[in-house]
């Protein structure tokens, strides 16, 4: 049925009483619909440019989603199953065109975004496994591990770049500076780490906080003077 609108003039109303000529209007949601999986999941991403959502969930599958606010057009598009294990960490490429995936089994996947289709595998990236997943740029991305280790890649290379172990505990999260030159790192040992990649060196680790630290951002602040006084704000 066409669901366009057709202008007509007013003094027509000789098929008003013909169902099959009744316009449908599409329901527009405030929200998308809800997308339900099958098993938990443990790692979602924004398309950069485009409506789609990707999900990775505890029994190691990969789903891309489109959604839209309009009624029944929240649709799964390709689903891969490639993970032996959980799929911790979902990130798509800076153009949209690939999916990185991150695994329990150790294994780091890059996947075509229009078909789902598994483009490279790196099988043994760690040798524990894999919690956090960071891209640099269209090349080159790093990864953190449950016992601590941190590893930079490009993918044009076989091996890693950096290989660095400084924290006791898991990699919760990772975030880069602005310059593209500082990794930050948020482990579970309390601890918050910096990394030189463009030396490829460790830099320094933070006395360790009380608790986990599970996140990390990097925030504009700005120092304002008052009354004698700094202030961050």
């Amino acid at each position: 049925m066409d669901h366009t609108c057709e202008e007509r003039p007013a003094g027509d109303r000789s098929d008003e009483g013909d169902s099959d000529s009744t316009e449908v209007t599409a329901r527009i949601r405030d929200t998308p619909e809800d997308i339900v999986l099958e098993a938990p999941a443990s790692g979602l991403a924004f398309h950069p440019s485009r409506d789609l959502l990707a999900a990775g969930d505890v029994d190691g599958d990969v789903f891309v989603f489109s959604y839209s606010c309009q009624e029944g057009e929240t649709k799964e598009l390709w689903s891969s199953g490639h993970h032996l294990k959980s799929c911790r960490a979902v990130v798509f490429s800076e153009d949209g065109q690939k999916l990185v995936t991150v695994s329990k089994d150790k294994a780091i996947h890059v996947l075509d975004v229009e078909q789902g289709q598994l483009e490279r595998r790196i099988s043994k990236a760690h040798g524990a496994p894999i919690n956090s997943l960071l891209l640099v740029d269209e090349n080159v991305l790093a990864t953190g591990d449950d016992t601590g280790g941190v590893r930079l890649w490009d993918q044009r290379k076989e091996g890693p770049l950096m290989d660095m172990r400084q924290h006791e505990e898991y990699i919760a999260d990772m975030a880069l500076d602005p310059v593209k030159k500082l990794l930050l790192t948020a482990s579970g040992d309390g601890c918050l780490g910096v990394f030189n990649i463009k030396r490829r060196r460790f830099e320094l680790l933070s006395e360790p906080q009380s608790g986990d630290l599970t996140s990390v951002t990097i925030m504009k602040v700005q120092l304002v003077r008052e009354e004698g006084s700094l202030w961050l704000q």
